[in-house]
């Protein structure tokens, strides 16, 4: 995703799976806006590029709680700038070269849009649940996601399982 049409469309391809009466909600007297709200509750901020963190804070604090980030990643990822290092079912460890440090400022919960990655042969996401930043690398661990169980537990509040998959034969 090169260009700012193609990254709005990733945010509109979400929002469209809950539906305009869920998504771009405004509050706090038309200051804020809200991407998407989760059927659970959740509210959901999908961010495409690096923010401000004072912006992003300031996000945070408005929403108060119950707020969970999406990252779009899915650049970082086919450059193989983030790559999944190593993983046990669908538990992930990851390695991350020149990383947002926006990420590690996030007081809520992250998760990174994979998109169709070529390392495990689908669409994915990663809820990471650790993340490190270091001298120009960041490590973590998280739990992968399949963006279709995502998209259905955002929409119907279906539980959200851990991703199960095999890697593909070379």
């Amino acid at each position: 995703m090169t260009t700012t049409a193609e990254r709005k469309l990733w945010t509109l391809c979400y929002q469209r799976v809950v539906g305009s009466a869920r998504s771009e909600l405004r509050s706090h007297g038309g200051r804020r806006r809200l991407d998407v709200w989760g059927r659970d509750g959740t509210k959901l901020e999908f961010q495409q590029s690096k923010d401000s963190v004072p912006n992003t804070h300031s996000k945070e604090l408005s929403h108060a709680t119950g707020l969970m980030w999406v990252f779009c990643a899915i650049n970082q990822h086919f450059s193989e700038d983030l790559t999944i290092t190593s993983r046990q079912g669908p538990r992930a460890n990851f390695s991350w070269g020149r990383p947002w440090k926006l990420i590690a400022a996030c007081n809520a919960h992250v998760v990174l849009d994979l998109g169709l990655s070529p390392q495990i042969g689908d669409h994915v996401l990663l809820e990471v649940d650790h993340f490190e930043l270091g001298d120009g690398l960041a490590t973590g661990t998280g739990v992968l996601r399949d963006a279709q169980q995502f998209c259905h537990w955002m929409r119907d509040g279906h539980p959200l399982p851990p991703y199960s998959w095999t890697p593909r034969a070379a």
